[in-house]
């Protein structure tokens, strides 16, 4: 099990998945200064999904599950306010809430990356086969422009996460993949999800077409 650390923490209205790019505007002074303490150290900080509140003065729900992000590109203007661009790394378990003084933080777990399932080759391309055939049905329907290749990336894992970051998701529906405490059951989800949505598109273009 991995030890604990202190991660500086930055609450979102929606999901940074592992492999996904997060541009932030940051404009907050207590985010200004997590800012500063991200530079100064590993460039490292952690982004969990607000489930109810806001994100601007704290006092929202937060998720217990989250990215850490890293800090690939920053620009900063001449009142404070900065530019930034993050990707997601790892995923965490948040084990204790700290005060959010001067800005929130956590103790965190990192969470590894799960060994090979026996079954994971195959849900993935059950889920890929799912996801084409959504692009399909869109382009067909004039839902979506044509030339949507994609240059799937090899390792399993990384595959996973970018089919879940390609897939059409809400906040909820990308942290219930997120959480998932399995990668066979993230990709189940993301095969359900898929399913659902080629049904509903299916569902549009019937109506569209009897109109």
């Amino acid at each position: 099990m991995s030890e604990l650390i202190e991660l500086p923490m930055f609450p979102l209205g929606s999901v940074l998945l592992p492999g996904g790019v997060l541009p932030l505007h940051i404009f907050e002074v207590r985010y200004q200064k997590l800012l500063n303490h991200a530079l100064e150290t590993d460039r490292r900080f952690g982004v969990v999904l607000i489930t109810r509140g806001s994100e601007v003065g704290g006092g929202e729900v937060r998720t217990d599950i989250g990215t850490i992000a890293h800090i690939d590109e920053y620009q900063r203007f001449d009142d404070g306010r900065a530019a930034v661009v993050s990707h997601g790394t790892g995923r965490f378990e948040v084990v204790e809430w700290l005060t959010d003084d001067p800005y929130p933080r956590a103790l965190v777990r990192e969470l590894e990356i799960e060994p090979e399932g026996r079954n994971d080759h195959d849900l993935l391309r059950t889920a890929r086969g799912r996801f084409d055939a959504l692009i399909e049905l869109g382009q067909r329907l004039g839902r979506l422009e044509s030339g949507h290749d994609i240059a799937w990336l090899p390792d399993l894992d990384d595959a996973t996460w970018q089919l879940a970051g390609q897939s059409p998701c809400s906040a909820l529906d990308h942290y219930t993949i997120l959480s998932a405490p399995t990668r066979a059951e993230r990709l189940e989800h993301i095969d359900r999800l898929l399913s659902e949505v080629y049904t509903d598109l299916e569902l549009m273009g019937g109506l569209d077409s009897s109109s």
